[in-house]
């Protein structure tokens, strides 16, 4: 696969046509290069939200469904196993300027709250807290044009983990250089683009909320979305460096510059293969 193939002369009426994202599919392959059975599907409406996951991985076959208000914000996630009922429900919900104020998390889709996330709006910086007897909490740091810079995810014993994000020219980020205390280690995420359009980047960057989880929800785990432009370069280098490693991606694109087809190799084994469809 090129590593971004498209029609040398573009039809003219497909040059300035915005495409939505409508399913994505991901195929994943063991450390052999042979498909292991797991896999990703994400749907979409014809606004771009996402309305599904399906993902089949070594804890079984779910979906996740999403709910939207008529701003088009999340008001409802929820999980389910195949051939079983809904298990999670997150509920989200906003305060009078829109912004999101509070995720309610059941757990068992019993009506019973087992956990709670409350945000908090300062300048610069949103802070997602969790309702526990400690201090655990996550904040996301912004520059004056609220572009996120960096992260950090805090404990009762002070800062667990961190991402400083540096972006370049074009908004994609190009480094997140990551610490955690705990462990004492240090990672380094360095990117590479292809200046073609990432259909994923306009819906992912309104709603960095969607990384908020229980961990910590690292921001390099979602190179997929988080950058306007695709990658087509990921480097690992660690502390531990047994850790360290090259993921490289090529893509296939219609003639209006969007991805059609894309594969990862992971230090030269092949990793995923992914498909996209269009409205």
């Amino acid at each position: 696969m090129a590593c971004s193939s498209d029609d040398e002369n573009p039809e003219p009426e497909e040059q300035n046509v915005e495409f939505k994202i409508k399913k994505y599919t991901e195929i994943i392959f063991d450390g052999n290069g042979t498909p292991n059975g797991n896999m990703i599907e994400y749907f979409f409406d014809e606004n771009g939200k996402k309305t599904k996951d399906h993902i089949i991985d070594v804890f079984g076959d779910k979906t996740w469904e999403y709910t939207y208000n008529d701003l088009g914000e999340v008001t409802k996630k929820s999980r389910k196993y195949l051939n079983q009922p809904i298990d999670i429900v997150e509920s989200y919900f906003y305060n009078s300027e829109n912004k999101l104020q509070k995720i309610y998390i059941d757990e068992n889709n019993d009506g019973v709250v087992e956990d709670s996330i409350k945000f908090t709006y300062q300048t610069n910086q949103i802070t997602a807290q969790w309702y526990t007897p400690g201090q655990e909490k996550k904040e996301f740091h912004f520059n004056n044009n609220r572009v996120l810079t960096s992260t950090k995810y805090i404990a009762d014993l002070g800062i667990v983990r961190d991402e400083l994000i540096i972006h370049d020219d074009a908004s994609n980020i190009s480094e997140i250089k990551q610490s955690t205390a705990y462990f004492k280690s240090k990672k380094n995420y360095e990117y590479e683009y292809d200046g073609k359009t990432n259909p994923f980047y306009n819906e992912f960057h309104n709603f960095y909320f969607n990384i908020v989880k229980r961990d910590g929800g690292l921001l390099s785990s979602h190179s997929l979305f988080f950058s306007p432009n695709n990658v087509t370069k990921t480097i690992l280098i660690s502390s531990d460096p047994s850790e360290n490693y090259i993921i490289t991606s090529s893509y296939d694109y219609n003639n209006a510059s969007y991805p059609v087809n894309s594969e990862t190799e992971l230090n030269g084994v092949l990793q995923t293969q992914g498909s996209y469809e269009y409205y």
